[in-house]
């Protein structure tokens, strides 16, 4: 109750009961910035305690940066707030406003090369600016919207504590898998699965090098996730993941990147697809011992499926599609035209995890359900969400250059729809700003509606996004790509 209270103070600083606090506690500052005199009251106490604590979760989101101090405030993401380049006093004059062109709303890399080193700037122009100019807010950087609940404020204060490892092996422990494969996977976290360098270094078997590629030491990160036959099923099975990034780094580091767990809070959507990659971890050990102890070379697809077939069918309605090859409940697996009048427009986005590749894919078709435009659009990009949202603000885009006026845009991203039907554009700070520019260009249209579809019905959307994604080419087409024609047969497009 206390952080809420707290929060309101931040959010709502003209409030009749925020003006009599800076009346009287912090005339010349604001309240993430007062200081507790001695003489203050008991309740001011409490606040000032737990703006403290909830401080490192607030940030800001850049609008028009006019209220935003580079040197001061938190307002680039994963770093908070900016060092200036050696040798350089910082200016205590300077908004992030002075960075933005603000006629083109892009950053403005020459003045940001002149107070900043080249690793600031990268972080810096990563975030994305609405195209509509709209005022900097303050932001709850635990949850998704930058809205501020008690139970992320609970969560939030539990981590600032050292429970790294406590964490793992309490996500480990309760994530509902077979009892083998969750033991598999703890004694892989703590090196104790017989790897040859192991056994090599407690009993001299002669040789440590991987059986499979039979170049690398066989180290447990090396077997299980970047040997470059196994790097080929990750790539291959339904995360399409890329696993180089994690060549000379633990196996505790690749749990840790899965579970969403320090240093990878942001990776808030990967720990539901953690029942899969452990089991997938342990068929791929079960190949390795089968290629070396029975000389039986396992293919790829075979590993893959027995994976599918260990991960328990309820953690992930998608995957219990691709196990037992049965529609969604109560949904209907084929994709339907629009509303007489009415232009729809699939969307999808995809996202590398690994490398942050992301691709964006777009496809339109009037009621008749004939093929009017698609697109593939790669794009840097660092969540999952983040590619859906941009996914739907470029379809926007398109559609407000057509001149088109009755609009449904459809997608297989649950939330995301759900916060657009609700008229909720308030985001991260990777998402805000086209969250923004959506909620402008909606006044375009006379009529707009937002609807979820599973993923069989969102299949065209899902092929332009992964091409974009593993090609990184931009293509638009105003007549359909031949390697596109058996997905829009599918769904009966007309072209």
């Amino acid at each position: 109750m206390i952080a809420r209270n707290a929060w309101r103070l931040v959010e709502e600083p003209e409030s009749l009961w925020g003006m009599m606090l800076k009346a009287k506690y912090f005339k010349n500052s604001d309240f993430l910035n007062s200081k507790c005199p001695k003489s203050a009251s008991w309740a001011w106490k409490c606040l000032h305690q737990i703006k403290e604590k909830i401080k490192p979760f607030i940030t800001w989101i850049v609008g028009d940066g006019k209220f935003i101090d580079p040197w001061c405030d938190r307002w680039i993401p994963e770093i908070g707030t900016a060092q200036p380049k050696q040798n350089t006093n910082p200016e205590p004059t300077l908004k992030v406003a002075d960075f933005i062109d603000q006629e083109t709303r892009t950053w403005n890399r020459s003045k940001l090369h002149m107070h900043f080193d080249q690793s600031f700037i990268e972080r810096i122009v990563a975030i994305p600016l609405s195209s509509a100019t709209s005022r900097d807010r303050r932001a709850w950087e635990l949850t998704r919207d930058g809205v501020f609940t008690s139970k992320s404020a609970y969560f939030g204060l539990r981590t600032q504590r050292n429970q790294t490892s406590e964490e793992i092996w309490k996500a480990i422990w309760r994530t509902k898998l077979p009892h083998r494969i969750q033991l598999f996977i703890w004694k892989g976290a703590k090196n104790a699965i017989p790897v040859r360098d192991i056994l090599y270094k407690r009993m001299n078997i002669g040789d440590n090098r991987c059986p499979r590629c039979n170049q690398d030491t066989e180290t447990v990160i090396h077997a299980l996730v970047t040997c470059p036959y196994v790097s080929r099923i990750w790539q291959s099975s339904i995360l399409h993941t890329t696993t180089e990034q994690f060549r000379d780094k633990s196996l505790l580091e690749w749990l840790k990147f899965w579970l969403g767990i320090d240093p990878y809070r942001r990776n808030t959507n990967l720990p539901e697809e953690f029942p899969f990659v452990a089991c997938l971890m342990w068929s791929i050990w079960m190949s390795r011992n089968d290629l070396l102890h029975n000389n039986h070379l396992q293919s790829d697809q075979f590993i893959l499926n027995r994976a599918l077939k260990m991960t328990p069918l309820h953690q992930n309605p998608v995957r219990q599609i691709i196990a037992t090859g049965d529609s969604e409940p109560h949904t209907t697996s084929a994709w339907r035209p629009s509303r007489n009048g009415w232009t729809k427009i699939n969307t999808d986005g995809a996202w590398d995890p690994i490398n942050l590749k992301g691709g964006l894919g777009f496809i339109i078709r009037d009621c008749l359900g004939t093929f009017k435009f698609a697109a593939a659009v790669p794009t840097n990009v660092s969540s999952a969400e983040e590619a859906e949202i941009r996914a739907i603000w470029i379809a926007m885009k398109k559609a407000v250059e057509l001149g088109i006026k009755t609009l449904e845009i459809e997608g297989d991203a649950a939330v995301v729809v759900e916060q657009l039907q609700r008229r909720n554009y308030r985001g991260s700070w990777n998402t805000e700003a086209f969250l923004r520019d959506i909620e402008v260009w909606s006044t375009n249209f006379e009529k707009l509606s937002f609807n979820y579809c599973p993923r069989l019905c969102n299949s065209v959307a899902h092929e332009l996004a992964q091409w974009a994604k593993n090609s990184q080419y931009s293509m638009f087409w105003a007549s359909p790509p031949m390697w596109l024609i058996p997905a829009l047969g599918r769904d009966h497009t007309l072209f």
